[in-house]
């Protein structure tokens, strides 16, 4: 061997210089060529590599501590537009300090949506990074409960779904450009109306236009403490039932009136009857309004219902079945309109999917970190987007916690970079 290097004096003390001295030394004696040889190679190789790993992961380490508790100390109402934009503004002065370049993706019908690009020119197909900034705390409870770190507990509002979530997947792709990755395009996608089922607005549809071609996402919703991984997850819709009757004098010519309340509680109980827990339906008439006084037959009715399904398929036929029912009214001279106010598709378990858990699985071995398992679960998420488009996708890989939805939600901060490690890693050691 010919030829010299110049290096520092600490550069001795490092890990990665340590495992390649140690792998000389040991294998110094043994045939090149031998199993014995390339078995102790692979696994020096594999210990260098999780070194790297968590040192790229560490080297982020405060500053998504620090980014996080910056998010979860700005209110970000899906219904304040001040509050989303300021949010955005945040996370965009993040991503070009650290060299990447944040578009906002405008709408006149919806709140904008924050995209990031990796290795956008690469021929190979992309990946997806997902998330939401937005929580169902309204705009002044930040200032009430500030966020704090408390050993390994984040505590304030989005502590755990999902502003965490978020830092976490602006990490994965930091980490990635940091190794220099090259394989794939990877985006990041950040929505600011989740909360709100993106109430309508054209959210869904942009989701999956920027989402278009990719081969595998992975969406850092909020995790139980379990270390589970959510490989499927039930879908749900808002659906508005309006009921139009004609108003009369109850005492004086009730015969003229056509009662729009009699109708909707026709069209509750049909819709009610839909449900069947034990497979995975549900549907709740939980909003329900009409008439002026009870001397008029009323002339209109209303109910909200919340559809929950567990596939794509049961939600289609749930829809068609309300759809159905409100073309043939019960009470004579009624009409009823159906309006899908918004719907959030099911994350269906698909034939790429348990490949992608494999995958993940496999990282988590090798970073030497728990193995986390498959699960389904309730709640929606915009997961069910990407597999309504045929794209195996993994949920669930955010900080790990609980209490979301309520005043006492946390996180434990430490699921937020092993995490976002084992993400990284997964993607380096995809095809």
């Amino acid at each position: 061997m010919s030829g010299f290097g110049v290096t520092t004096k600490r550069a001795f003390s490092l890990t990665e210089y340590n495992l390649a001295r140690i792998s000389y030394r040991d294998t110094a004696k043994l045939n090149a060529y031998s199993n014995a040889y390339t078995k102790l190679m692979n696994k020096r190789q594999a210990t260098l590599l999780k070194d790297l790993n968590q040192h790229r992961a560490a080297k982020y380490q405060a500053a998504k501590a620090s980014l996080s508790t910056a998010l979860i100390n700005q209110d970000t109402n899906a219904l304040d537009a001040a509050s989303v934009d300021a949010t955005l503004t945040l996370v965009e002065d993040f991503l070009t300090s650290h060299g990447l370049t944040a578009v906002r993706e405008q709408s006149t019908t919806a709140n904008p949506v924050l995209v990031a690009d990796l290795n956008e020119t690469a021929p190979s197909a992309p990946l997806i990074l997902l998330g939401h900034l937005d929580t169902v705390f309204s705009v002044g409870t930040a200032k009430q409960r500030p966020g704090v770190i408390d050993g390994e507990r984040l505590t304030g509002p989005g502590s755990n779904d999902m502003k965490p979530g978020a830092v976490m997947a602006i990490a994965t792709l930091l980490a990635l450009k940091e190794a220099n990755y090259q394989a794939h395009p990877v985006r990041l996608i950040l929505v600011t109306d989740e909360e709100i089922l993106h109430k309508n607005a054209p959210t869904k549809e942009t989701i999956a236009r920027l989402s278009k071609g990719a081969v595998a996402g992975f969406n850092f919703e909020s995790a139980d403490p379990d270390n589970g991984v959510v490989t499927g997850r039930k879908g749900g819709a808002i659906v508005d039932l309006t009921v139009t009757g004609i108003a009369a004098h109850s005492g004086k010519e009730p015969e003229k009136g056509r009662s729009a309340v009699l109708e909707l509680a026709h069209q509750i109980i049909k819709a009610e009857a839909l449900t069947d827990q034990a497979a995975g339906k549900l549907v709740n008439c939980g909003l329900v309004s009409g008439g002026t006084s009870e001397n008029i037959i009323p002339d209109h009715a209303h109910t909200g219902i919340a559809v929950r399904f567990t596939t794509k398929q049961q939600g289609d036929e749930l829809l068609a079945a309300l759809q159905e029912q409100a073309a043939h009214p019960t009470v004579a001279g009624t009409t009823v309109e159906m309006k899908v106010a918004t719907k959030i598709d099911s994350m269906d378990t698909l034939p790429g999917t348990a490949a992608l858990l494999e995958k993940l699985q496999a990282s988590a071995r090798l970073l030497h970190q728990p193995v986390p398992h498959g699960k389904q679960t309730g709640g929606a998420s915009d997961a069910g987007v990407l597999t309504a488009h045929n794209i195996p996708t993994l949920c669930g890989l955010g900080i790990m916690g609980g209490g979301a939805h309520t005043a006492h939600k946390y996180g434990l901060v430490s699921s937020m970079f092993d995490r976002a490690a084992l993400v990284a890693t997964t993607i380096a050691h995809l095809d």
